[in-house]
C-alpha cells in the first residue's frame, strides 16, 4: 500500500520537537498577548506543556527577570522579557533566510 504524503507533511514533521528557547518564546508570547497577564494553567495549555515543565520554565523566566507574578497570581512579561522575545524573533528570521 502506497501512501502519498505531501511535502508539507515532511516539513512540519521536521520541526516536531521544540528546544528550550522555543518553549520559553511560546510562554513569553502567551503572556505578552494578554492584557492582564496569564495564570499558570492558561500558560500550560497555550504552550502545550505539562505541569512540571510549566513550573520549571516559569521559575526560570522569573529568576532571570523575564516574568513577574502579580498579587492575583497572574504572570506578566517584563520589559526585559519583551526584549528577549524580540531578539528570539529576530534570530528566527535570520535562520529562515
Amino acid at each position: 500500500m502506497l501512501v502519498n504524503l505531501s511535502p508539507s507533511y515532511f516539513f512540519l514533521n521536521m520541526f516536531k520537537y521544540r528546544d528550550r528557547t522555543m518553549i520559553m518564546a511560546d510562554i513569553l508570547k502567551t503572556v505578552k498577548n494578554s492584557k492582564r497577564g496569564r495564570r499558570k494553567t492558561q500558560i500550560m495549555q497555550a504552550a502545550k506543556l505539562n505541569y512540571i515543565q510549566t513550573k520549571k520554565y516559569l521559575n526560570y523566566l522569573m529568576n532571570y527577570g523575564f516574568l513577574v507574578v502579580t498579587a492575583k497570581e497572574t504572570y506578566i512579561i517584563t520589559e526585559k522579557g519583551a526584549k528577549f522575545l524580540q531578539l528570539l524573533e529576530m534570530q528566527k528570521l535570520k535562520t529562515i533566510r
